[in-house]
């Protein structure tokens, strides 16, 4: 258990110095190579893309999905808590536990159900020959009006359900090589006018939020594997 917890503190830490890092200089300004050695490959606003030279992701006919990890936005319960007018509607940090799990949960079936739509690409608990492994996190996590475990009767308005980063790595199953990063920033439940939230509400502008993430590497993952033309 402390050797798992620690991976998932290692895993926040590597994605949220990396995303500070490419925030700092704009996204959009991004290095022309990763850490790594990977080369650019997409750099805008809110994405950038990086893939090692010479990959072929066709060769990937299984995929296995990591468990996700989910950070908040550093301060994010501090800040929150200071704009409170009452001790009702502070976080408190079993509100962030929960929070952090449900994202996470929901993270996870999203990605899941996607991946599981075509039998052809079984999604697979241990890795063998030909299996691309995905470790997804959302670092910066920032709620706007969190539902609160209070029993007070609060109403919280908001225009939007808040932001995350999506931190996604690729790596072949066998070898542990790192084979392509994406970093997104996107916005939940922009609505553009304030509306209630609640934990319902919060749930259904998340689901939607990860699974236009979820579709998009999909999609890519299946235009990987579409006959080339010679």
């Amino acid at each position: 258990m402390k050797k798992q917890q620690g991976l998932k503190l290692s895993i926040i830490a590597l994605a949220t110095s990396l995303v500070m890092a490419c925030t700092t200089t704009n996204l959009a300004n991004a290095p022309q190579l990763s850490p790594e050695g990977m080369e650019l490959k997409k750099s805008t606003r809110s994405t950038i893309a990086y893939k090692k030279a010479g990959v072929d992701f066709s060769e990937y006919d299984k995929v296995q999905i990591l468990p996700s990890v989910v950070a908040f936005k550093k301060n994010w319960q501090r800040d929150f808590n200071r704009s409170s007018s009452s001790l009702s509607t502070r976080v408190r940090d079993k509100d962030v536990m929960r929070i952090k799990a449900d994202v996470a949960k929901l993270f996870d079936e999203v990605f899941k159900e996607e991946f599981s739509k075509d039998a052809k690409f079984p999604i697979v608990d241990k890795v063998s020959s030909n299996t691309l492994v995905i470790r997804p996190a959302i670092v910066n996590l920032d709620v706007a009006a969190p539902d609160l475990s209070s029993s007070a009767n609060v109403k919280s308005y908001a225009s939007e359900a808040g932001q995350a980063t999506l931190f996604l790595e690729l790596y072949d199953g066998v070898s542990g090589e790192i084979l392509a990063r994406i970093v997104n920033v996107s916005v939940a439940g922009d609505n553009g006018y304030y509306q209630w939230a609640t934990r319902v509400s919060n749930r259904a502008d998340a689901k939607r939020m990860i699974r236009k993430w979820a579709k998009a590497l999909r999609t890519k993952y299946d235009e990987a594997h579409l006959p080339k033309n010679n």
